[in-house]
């Protein structure tokens, strides 16, 4: 469970517990909206550079240019 995964999680928490209150429902929805999109954006963008490192190191394995 890295940073992404807290991040999401304590987005889906607020969101729900935001829905669930009456008054000041809007706030924590809002905040948990706001976490958990975040976290999808690290998580994507931290997979990314993961398949980015690994399409470096097979050029490099394989001898190509650079």
């Amino acid at each position: 469970m890295d940073r992404w995964d807290v991040l999401g999680l304590a987005g889906v928490l607020l969101l729900g517990g935001g829905l669930g209150l009456l008054a000041p429902w809007l706030g924590l929805a809002a905040a948990g909206l706001v976490l958990l999109t975040i976290a999808v954006a690290g998580a994507v963008a931290g997979e990314r550079q993961a398949a980015r490192e690994q399409l470096v190191d097979a050029v490099k394995a394989k001898g190509g240019e650079g």
